[in-house]
């Protein structure tokens, strides 16, 4: 794409704007920012710029001689001032964001246009570009109109497109019509509306301008073939006469839009000003990779045989074409050679291959997964043309889908798919085509069983107020709701209302958050795909550019429209606000408070009612009587009607699926303490997750395991027990048995983790001073180990095996 900007610059572009707090020359900026910076974005290297600005003092473009096309200056580019156009750089942005220059009067909007067109045919030839002049201007300054028509000729001819962008220009569309307007201002907006509309062209007002390039935008994607190739139906080598083979061309339909991978940069470059610093001259760095031997318990199981301390003070670094590929199996790691790699892989041929027919209504669409492909039978293909679309057609009319397996290219994994016949509704596009979606191998499923809520709804539910009668004769409770009749209900089977009544209220809920129209006031469905912008994509590019011109500045605060793009419409929220307060009227509701833990747990609840008991107290009891102050403690503090409601989930140990859950859940027991326990456990599974990592694949799950081991034996007084095993870590990971997990240690002490000192708990002797000390750096003789290049998938094998 070429692209001339210009840009009006004479002094009534800089008059305040009526309703506006902005002149129309800052507001022009603007738009232009938002120009640039979308073309940046995509960074394609045909899509060209230029930038002529009209009613400079200087006169600086390519047909400027004598008194001709005076006070039109183009932009001469940083990197290549002879340039005609150029692709949108950092320099052009700072210049348009930093103010351009304001002109003294006198330029002819007309000579700029002339001067766009002869840039444009000078720098396209013969090339196919696409054409396009954008213009901002307010029309107030004389524009020469002779021989215009030749001018308009010339740019029909070239294919030019022209956006002309009028500030304070009537809008008879939304019935905007300025009043008073000078005679000049009118007559150039006649002619200048009358020249659009000669070539094919849009005209917008600032206002209009500024709202569609103020909106949220996204990175345009020319369609490119993923595949060309073969869609086969049968046999066609065993059985040509009894097969289909049909030349075809996929599409990305749906595929992520991957975040931009950063480079890596030098914190040098932070002392170099800020105008002077680019990534070309300043803080771009280059990396080198080092693979050395690292001894360790995996080399037994490679048969390597086993090596002392000494010898691993030895680094023996490697190329890296004497590497393989090593799979683990189980704690052995098995190495691969190249050889065996390619005899393992498995040959396939590149094709899509019909493999079945499923009727459409048989396919579980939360089988879906991956991209989607959009396939057209090819169009330089007649044959294809002709066999493709009845294919489709039939498969529609009869309501089934094609099982096909898709191999991208010769010797790739297949995937498995359903071609599902689509019909395109635009005219310009094929009537029949398909759409591929992969679906899972049995391998790729997960199931997962949830508990029903059909209880909400069961009309044998009790109301609150019967069921709290039933809780306060039933002494034996059970944990199955409405599913058992005779004992206590589950939470949320608390009703309040019919169960008529609580499914009307959640239909009329249901349809209150309505999207498919009643929620946006034009009618049209909210939240469609193509009206939803990535939240994370926008925001990155939004600061980049920010940072890029303010390099020492704070980043924007985030742009409403796109915080808009991942919250509930406020009109659908409002809207909806009686439906939903009606549905809550129809369960007893209660915020759950906190739980008191650990082995304070009846100190913290004796602590609600005041100072503890005195047994005098209780001196004055006749009959059985208690007290007032034992009937203040019943009511302060709940009873518990069973061992499950008092105790929670029973556990006893700490595994290593889900350790840290385990871990909480154990020293939150309050019917006995199992704090110690825990604590011993806790320090047991971080050792084996640590010592039997492959690399440093379960580094992560120990190093929060680590965390919440510290926090509580800080809050339940067990400090004694984390220092004597974290040194015990320590000297394991550094000089001991394990160094070549040293790099888990070095991420413990770059975190500050270290031993609890008195100051934090009292019952340990350990001072401050011996816990800076602690993580002073590695004990003597112990270099760190090298990370691993590559993190396999993380996966708990002794969780699995528990």
């Amino acid at each position: 794409m070429a692209t001339v900007l210009i840009l009006d610059v004479n002094p009534s572009m800089r008059k305040q704007s009526q309703g506006h707090d902005k002149t129309a020359q800052q507001r022009a900026q603007e738009a232009i920012f938002q120009i640039l910076h979308s073309k940046i974005i995509t960074g394609r290297k045909t899509d060209c710029v230029a930038l002529l600005l009209v009613g400079t003092e200087a006169s600086d473009n390519i047909l400027a001689e004598g008194d001709q096309y005076q006070h039109v200056k183009a932009y001469h580019f940083e990197e290549d001032e002879d340039a005609l156009l150029r692709p949108a750089d950092l320099s052009l942005l700072k210049y348009v964001e930093q103010g351009c220059e304001e002109g003294s009067g006198g330029g002819d909007v007309m000579d700029a246009i002339i001067i766009a067109v002869h840039m444009i045919e000078q720098f396209c030839r013969h090339l196919k570009y696409e054409k396009k002049v954008t213009i901002f201007t307010d029309a107030e300054n004389f524009i020469e109109t002779d021989g215009s028509e030749a001018v308009l000729a010339k740019a029909k001819e070239m294919g030019i497109f022209l956006n002309l962008i009028g500030y304070e220009f009537d809008n008879p569309d939304v019935g905007i019509k300025y009043e008073d307007k000078p005679k000049q201002k009118a007559e150039n907006e006649k002619f200048l509306r009358d020249f659009a509309g000669g070539l094919e062209s849009n005209v917008w007002d600032g206002d209009e301008a500024a709202s569609f390039l103020g909106s949220l935008r996204s990175k345009e994607v020319r369609p490119t073939p993923v595949f060309t190739g073969p869609l086969l139906l049968g046999d066609t080598d065993a059985h040509p006469d009894e097969s289909l083979n049909i030349t075809v061309r996929a599409y990305n339909k749906t595929t992520e839009m991957k975040l931009p991978s950063a480079k890596k940069w030098s914190t040098r470059a932070e002392e170099v000003p800020g105008e002077e610093r680019t990534g070309e001259l300043y803080g771009k760095v280059d990396m080198e990779r080092a693979y050395k031997v690292v001894a360790g318990a995996d080399d037994t199981d490679l048969g390597l045989g086993s090596t002392d301390a000494s010898s691993s003070d030895k680094e023996e670094f490697l190329p890296k074409d004497e590497l393989v590929r090593a799979y683990r199996y189980g704690k052995t790691l098995v190495p691969f050679s190249d050889e065996d790699e390619e005899a393992m892989r498995l040959k396939t041929v590149k094709g899509i291959s019909i493999l079945g027919f499923v009727k459409r209504d048989h396919v579980q669409r939360h089988h879906f997964m991956s991209n989607v492909l959009a396939v057209f039978a090819d169009p330089v293909n007649p044959v294809a043309e002709r066999l493709f679309p009845p294919l489709m057609a039939g498969l529609r009319r009869l309501k089934w889908v094609a099982l096909a397996r898709y191999v991208r290219t010769d010797n790739s994994n297949p995937k498995l798919g359903f071609l599902i016949p689509h019909q395109s509704q635009n005219e310009l596009a094929q009537k029949e085509s398909a759409l591929w979606v992969q679906i899972p191998f049995f391998e790729d499923i997960r199931e997962h069983v949830f508990k029903s809520l059909d209880f909400l709804v069961d009309a044998t539910v009790l109301n609150g107020t019967q069921l709290q009668s039933l809780s306060s004769t039933n002494g034996t409770q059970s944990a199955l709701g409405s599913q058992a009749s005779s004992s206590k209900k589950h939470k949320l089977d608390v009703r309040q209302a019919s169960a008529q009544d609580v499914k009307e209220r959640l239909d009329a809920f249901i349809d209150v958050m309505d999207l498919s129209g009643s929620a946006q006031e034009d009618g049209e469905e909210a939240f469609k795909p193509k009206n939803v912008y990535n939240p994370s994509w926008q925001r990155l590019y939004e600061c980049i550019a920010h940072r890029a011109i303010h390099p020492d500045g704070e980043l924007p605060p985030i742009n409403p429209m796109i915080v808009a793009c991942i919250n509930p419409l406020p009109q659908m929220m409002e809207k909806a606000l009686p439906a939903a307060q009606k549905l809550q009227e129809c369960f007893l509701i209660r915020k759950v408070e906190k739980k008191v833990s650990g082995k304070r747990a009846w100190a913290e609840r004796a602590a609600l009612v005041g100072d503890p008991l005195n047994p005098d107290e209780f001196s004055h009891l006749e009959n059985g009587t208690p007290s007032e102050k034992r009937a203040k403690i019943e009511d302060a503090v709940p009873v518990a009607t069973s061992m499950e409601a008092l105790t929670g989930r029973l556990v006893e140990k700490v595994s290593t699926i889900n350790p840290v859950d385990d871990f909480n859940t154990m020293i939150n027991r309050t019917d006995k303490d199992c704090v110690s326990s825990a604590v011993q456990q806790m320090c047991t599974v971080i050792t084996d997750l640590v010592t039997n990592s492959f690399q440093h694949q379960l580094y992560d799950k120990a190093f929060n395991c680590l965390v919440a081991l510290r926090n509580a034996c800080v809050i339940q007084e067990e400090p004694v027990a984390f220092n004597k095993w974290l040194s015990e870590l320590k000297r394991d990971l550094t000089i001991g048995d394990h160094p070549e997990h040293t790099p888990f240690w070095e991420r413990v002490r770059e975190s500050q983790i270290t031993l609890i000192p008195h100051d934090e708990e009292g019952e340990t002797s350990v001072t401050a001073q011996d816990a800076e000390e602690f993580l002073a750096k590695p004990e003597d003789g112990q270099q760190p180990a090298a990370a691993a290049e590559d993190v396999a998938e993380e996966e708990d094998l002794l969780g699995m095996m528990d």
